[in-house]
């Protein structure tokens, strides 16, 4: 049985196609989420936010791990274990892009671990779209109400921001998914 020999031109192209469809493989993920899946760009907010959350953390010590009897209850973030369960589950969607523990990478959008109370855009080695770094230079933070204001109307708010899904129009579903950041995002 003899083996098949490619002349010149035959190698020529297969090796074009596979650089072809090596090539499409890098767009990909830009073209179906705008992430850049080979660099980030450097923050230069990052470390001034990085550095008051390590403040704020020391002020008001949290936990590493955040228990539901930590959270549920009088006076506490969620009034029930319903309201907590059902905010897991407004919260499931935003985990397909998103992680909240702080040690966790970022995923297609950035990790929201400290959201609260941070300078919108200042995330290190994550690429934002350019209107939440204008929001950055500018100084926006990311308050209950701006995260509220952002779930209802995202692409208004940052235009061409790579959010995928609708706007959350149910006032109770942001507002759950906001008490989910304040409880877990510490």
């Amino acid at each position: 049985m003899t083996t098949p020999s490619y002349d010149r031109t035959s190698k020529l192209i297969i090796r074009g196609a596979l650089i072809a469809m090596f090539a499409v493989c890098l767009y990909m993920p830009y073209a179906f989420f705008g992430v850049l899946p080979i660099f980030t760009l450097s923050n230069e907010y990052a470390a001034e936010e990085d550095a008051k959350l390590e403040q704020r953390k020391a002020e008001t010590p949290v936990a590493d791990e955040v228990s539901d009897d930590d959270i549920v209850g009088p006076g506490k973030i969620f009034a029930s274990a319903e309201e907590l369960a059902q905010a897991k589950t407004d919260f499931i969607w935003c985990r397909f892009c998103h992680t909240v523990e702080p040690s966790s990478v970022h995923r297609i959008g950035p990790n929201l671990n400290g959201i609260i109370g941070r300078r919108v855009g200042s995330k290190e080695k994550y690429f934002y779209t350019a209107s939440f770094r204008e929001a950055a230079e500018e100084g926006k933070i990311w308050t209950e109400q701006a995260l509220d204001d952002f779930l209802a109307r995202p692409k208004e708010l940052y235009p061409g921001n790579r959010m995928r899904y609708d706007p959350i129009d149910d006032a109770g579903k942001r507002e759950r998914i906001i008490k989910y950041l304040r409880a877990y995002a510490q």
